[in-house]
């Protein structure tokens, strides 16, 4: 056999081998996920941790919740954190929205709102709801942020068209504190996202001025 034709066959054993351990973490991180969400933390942990171990950030991020919330497991902040830190890093959105709440909290390590915030922003821009609806809270309280209405309403009226109540409610609550140019805004952006991530990463120095006088 030539010697271009053994590489192409060894390729071929590593793709075959490849493929079949990302469908073995796949399976172990299915079985674990399941598990958890039948409460059987126990059964959860025996899949969660070798697929953790074999790069599954989603089952990282269980692991997480069951340190957290002390699920089959004592609860320990520091061990949470940890998972959930690694799971930011590599750019997991749940991840990053459970270590922006521990930031916001300060629950296993200290006060960070800014950094909170930036963390929110970039899972609420990957498309998590979670963070989309806590970064309106964030903008609509000045929490890491600079306080903006707008901004809040926005993120609150997108959210609530994907059906959350929370969202609906927070949004409806808003209506006669802004300036019906602000409510235009809103609107505007919610139903446009890039222009609205746009003008979230624009807008962060700025204050939130009134732009017409409140209705009554």
């Amino acid at each position: 056999m030539s010697n271009c034709k053994m590489g192409l066959a060894f390729l071929s054993i590593l793709v075959s081998l490849s493929s079949l351990h990302a469908s073995s973490i796949e399976q172990l991180a299915k079985e674990g996920e399941a598990a958890f969400y039948h409460e059987n933390y126990i059964e959860a942990r025996k899949a969660l941790i070798p697929a953790s171990q074999q790069g599954s950030v989603q089952s990282l991020y269980y692991l997480g919740i069951m340190n957290l919330r002390g699920f089959g497991t004592p609860a320990n902040y520091k061990e949470a954190l940890r998972m959930f830190t690694i799971g930011a890093h590599k750019n997991h959105p749940d991840s990053q929205v459970a270590l922006g709440v521990l930031m916001i909290e300060g629950i296993g390590t200290p006060q960070n709102h800014k950094e909170a915030s930036r963390l929110f922003k970039i899972a609420a821009k990957n498309g998590n709801s979670d963070a989309q609806l806590i970064l309106g809270w964030l903008y609509k309280n000045g929490v890491g942020v600079k306080t903006n209405n707008t901004l809040a309403y926005a993120l609150w009226n997108y959210v609530a068209a994907q059906g959350s109540d929370w969202a609906r409610v927070s949004r409806d609550a808003m209506y006669y504190e802004l300036s019906e140019a602000e409510l235009y805004r809103g609107q505007e952006l919610s139903s446009n996202l890039p222009k609205l991530w746009k003008t979230l990463a624009s807008e962060n120095s700025r204050t939130n001025k009134p732009l017409l006088k409140r209705r009554s």
